[in-house]
């Protein structure tokens, strides 16, 4: 049976975005620029689903050696990104982010002088690595913290200037170490060069993708996407910028499970190719930002799943076999 036009698009993104060929834990976030990464878990599936052997470990020791890392680099929102291209994002997440969250600072009473004493005693305590409660209660003894949110915005603020990031891990909690100790020194590209490579990767990793798409993932304004599009060479095709002219897909009886916030989905404000729109308040009830696992066949999200449960939810009736075959795939989710 043919495939309609939403599934074709969904099928070449599932080989853009690696499902299809994998690659080491460092190469598949490179491949990306960032991957959402406010769940933890998750990302590290995400990643792992995505490496020739699926695994969560390998993952874990890319952080480990310092090839990756976690912060703030768009839309306020946490992402791994390589750990060699970390001070060029923070230039963007300064210029776009910051201005955005000058009223919540003031909300939260963090003026200069809390920032300044926050630093000071950040420099003193993270040393080799500290747990978010480590630095929290290093702040708390020192006076900065007085209410919820507080700790949060510090650990935000700090890290979209350059001095804090989310490098290595503690057993299963990751640390927070200090940008200039772990990682080393990096050339200084300009503003318009960092913006280019941003959305370069982005198309290579999600197209076929939109123009207003890699606008909103990256935060930035649509004549920087453009320029960066022209620059690049891509393609511009149905309303679809592509990668290339000739654009690989995944086979039509492709089956994946993927974490809640894996980019297959969060990685498009337009999740319609994928995500059929009658199903969208099943993958995030009540559009409340928090998205279930997802069962991906044939390029169309057909359900959810939860691992620790072992629930399946299919949104239609499907035939024994295919349901075989989901549970089947549930247990091989690298967790």
């Amino acid at each position: 049976m043919a495939l309609d036009e939403s599934s074709q698009i969904s099928l070449a993104r599932m080989h853009s975005q690696l499902l299809v060929e994998g690659r080491t834990p460092a190469d598949v976030v490179s491949h990306f620029g960032a991957l959402q990464g406010q769940d933890l878990p998750g990302v590290l599936t995400s990643i792992a689903l995505r490496t020739p052997d699926r695994s969560v470990a390998a993952a874990v020791d890319a952080f480990n050696d310092g090839e990756l890392v976690r912060t703030w680099p768009q839309r306020g929102t946490l992402h791994v990104v390589s750990s060699n291209r970390l001070r060029d994002v923070l230039v963007v997440a300064r210029e776009r982010t910051f201005r955005t969250t000058i009223k919540r600072r003031e909300a939260l009473g963090i003026d200069d002088e809390v920032l300044d004493k926050a630093r000071t005693v950040a420099l003193e305590s993270v040393g080799n690595g500290a747990t978010r409660a480590e630095l929290t209660d290093a702040w708390d003894r020192a006076g900065l913290i007085d209410r919820q949110g507080h700790a949060y915005h510090l650990i935000f603020h700090l890290s979209i200037e350059g001095l804090l990031v989310w490098g290595p891990f503690r057993g299963k909690e990751q640390l927070i170490v200090l940008v200039d100790n772990w990682l080393p020194q990096s050339h200084e590209k300009t503003y318009d060069e960092i913006v280019d490579d941003i959305v370069r990767r982005y198309v290579i990793s999600h197209s076929p993708t939109a123009r207003k798409d890699a606008s909103w993932w990256a935060n930035l304004p649509l004549k920087d996407v453009d320029r960066a599009i022209v620059k690049a060479g891509f393609v511009l095709r149905d309303g679809y910028v592509w990668a290339g002219e000739d654009a690989p897909s995944a086979p039509e009886s492709s089956l994946y499970l993927l974490p809640g916030f894996d980019e297959m989905i969060l990685g498009y404000s337009d999740r319609s190719a994928t995500v059929p729109p009658e199903n969208a308040k099943d993958i995030c009830p009540g559009n409340n930002g928090v998205f279930k696992p997802t069962i991906i066949r044939a390029g169309t999200v057909i359900g959810t799943w939860q691992k620790i449960k072992k629930q399946i939810t299919f949104f239609d009736q499907l035939n024994e076999v295919a349901r075989e075959e989901v549970k089947q795939a549930m247990s091989e989710v690298p967790l």
